[in-house]
């Protein structure tokens, strides 16, 4: 880049900033000057838990850390002049060549447990000179992508980390660790029929996490359905089985309220009341409910985390809505929650590339 080039750079950014201090230098690293001094390097998962067959969608993301233009240069190596003139830059955005161009190409690492060099079988050089990028002052530039285009292995179950070291190795971001396992669903035994649940794993992961720990510690076993309004819900899981117990070590999951509507058959935890008018978020713990007619009134307030399915699980609840009931629509008889077992969800398929 010219310095009249990084004079019009300097030009924008002063007019967004609104700031007139001495306008930047370009600058690109040397030996006074090292990479790691003028950029820091981000590795970042909106959720580290995924389905098998799945995408493993990561964002990378390249930070100036200083008041001045920095300039980016894919490494090229043995490739140089060997290889076509590069394309022109016609959007923003990270190239996928400045993500893989750390040492001999191989700036994206995965490691699985067992198996620690599995991320050296990948290696993406560039087909062409990659041109560089300008970095303005303090600001950042990133690429969102499906991992496993890359590194299909993640599609299969296990615990994997993730290590980014672009630029020939010269920056490292933090790793990134990655849990791939099946997908589980509830199905839960009643006296009334079975009730198959499947979980929200993207739209409550903490509490899926909460109520599958509660499923695998058998702590649903003999508890009971005791509370029923045919218009609104049927509620469960109470270890006092008065609608005021909760989970034995006293543990509350924080609100995961969500855009999923609670209509016929979904799941959502129940809440402690602050007053008489007001529900504490982050009360939930143990107990569940399920909606039986579409409630808009709950949506936003309560998390949902749970889906009933099947036809099975829906006579089951038009069984237990028309029960007999007493006063506050407590359940004159409960209905005996049996076993609540955790089992493997059904496969999406594949993502195609």
């Amino acid at each position: 880049m010219t310095k009249a080039a990084a004079l019009v750079l300097y030009s924008a950014w002063s007019m967004v900033s609104g700031q007139t201090a001495t306008a930047p230098t370009l600058v690109t690293p040397t030996t006074l000057r090292p990479l790691s001094s003028l950029i820091e390097v981000e590795l970042r998962a909106e959720r580290v838990r995924f389905p098998v067959n799945s995408p493993v969608m990561l964002d990378f993301i390249v930070r100036n850390k200083t008041a001045d233009f920095v300039q980016l240069d894919v490494p090229m190596g043995d490739l140089e002049g060997k290889i076509p003139a590069g394309y022109p830059l016609t959007g923003m955005g990270l190239p996928l060549e400045h993500v893989f161009s750390g040492e001999n190409f191989r700036g994206l690492s995965l490691a699985i447990e067992g198996d620690p060099y599995v991320g050296d079988r990948v290696m993406m050089g560039p087909s062409r000179t990659v041109p560089p990028i300008v970095l303005a002052p303090f600001a950042e530039v990133g690429l969102r992508f499906d991992v496993t285009r890359f590194y299909p292995v993640l599609y299969r179950e296990g615990r994997y980390e993730v290590r980014w070291r672009p630029y020939g190795g010269k920056v490292e971001s933090r790793p990134v660790v990655l849990e791939v396992r099946p997908h589980k669903q509830v199905v839960m035994e009643t006296e009334a029929g079975r009730l198959t649940l499947r979980l929200l794993y993207d739209k409550a992961p903490a509490t899926v996490d909460n109520f599958l720990e509660l499923v695998q510690q058998r702590f649903y076993d003999g508890l009971n359905i005791y509370l029923v309004d045919p218009s609104l819900a049927l509620q469960g899981g109470c270890p006092k089985r008065d609608g005021t117990g909760r989970r034995p070590d006293g543990r509350s999951i924080p609100a995961e309220f969500n855009d999923t509507p609670f209509t016929l058959g979904t799941v959502g935890m129940s809440l402690s009341r602050l007053s008489a008018s007001d529900l504490d978020p982050n009360s939930a713990s143990c107990q569940f409910f399920i909606s039986l007619t579409r409630q808009p009134a709950l949506d936003g307030r309560y998390t949902a985390f749970a889906q009933v399915e099947g036809p099975e699980s829906m006579e089951t609840l038009r069984k237990i809505a028309d029960m007999p009931r007493g006063a506050n629509n407590f359940l004159l008889k409960p209905v005996a929650i049996k076993a609540a077992t955790a089992v493997d969800a059904p496969l999406p398929p594949p993502t195609m590339q």
